[in-house]
């Protein structure tokens, strides 16, 4: 007993930093579930609007919202949708990966509507389509139909919110010997520029586009 009371003052740091980064980690692995539902809901907003990058980041935007809102009135919610666009302008980079211009380039067809004629990857008929693969260099090859398979990727920095542990895992993240990827030294440079510590998440999304691609 005389031992343990001693060791307690020297224990306790240790076990109150532990306890938080635990609930830390609790709230990224909360944010990285959503971030990957809000990643579905944005490339599918994507395959409904001709792949429209505003559309994708309205739907990413809508499907982060879940980390913004703290009640259930109207006015909650509408601050939730306000906090979700300001955060996914801030704090996220969505990218094409497929069809990327090369393969629009490849595939596209010039189209007449009632405003005048555009540039996009057909969608209709596809099971007639020419199935035949096409090389777009550098070992790719894709047809008509894989072209029409929407792929994003999702780059967001999630907010460090806990006391201590924030600061222990900025430490590590900012370390040399850490060796960040691209994905975190843009996170750490935000933290640098608005004084808070960010954790950079990566997800992908990938769905059949439901109307043309354009660019």
């Amino acid at each position: 007993m005389v031992e343990f009371s001693l060791a307690v003052p020297f224990l306790m740091p240790i076990v109150l930093v532990t306890m938080m980064l635990i609930v830390q980690w609790a709230f990224i692995y909360s944010a990285k579930s959503t971030l990957n539902a809000a990643t579905i809901n944005a490339v599918r907003a994507g395959t409904l609007h001709n792949g429209n990058i505003n559309e994708i980041r309205n739907g990413l935007a809508q499907g982060m919202m879940p980390l913004f809102a703290h009640g259930t009135d109207i006015s909650d919610t509408l601050e939730a949708v306000a906090k979700s666009k300001v955060a996914v302008t801030l704090q996220s980079d969505i990218t094409i990966l497929s069809p990327d211009r090369t393969a629009f380039d490849e595939f596209k067809v010039r189209v007449r509507y009632p405003q005048g004629y555009v540039y996009e990857i057909p969608n209709n008929n596809l099971m007639y389509r020419n199935p035949v693969l096409k090389d777009l260099g550098q070992g790719r090859k894709l047809n008509v139909q894989d072209a029409n398979l929407l792929q994003i990727e999702v780059r967001w920095c999630q907010k460090l919110i806990v006391p201590f542990a924030n600061y222990v895992i900025e430490e590590i993240i900012t370390s040399a010997l850490y060796l960040p990827g691209p994905e975190q030294l843009v996170c750490n440079a935000l933290g640098q520029a608005t004084g808070d510590s960010y954790l950079a998440m990566v997800s992908q999304g990938l769905m059949r586009m439901q109307t043309p691609f354009r660019l």
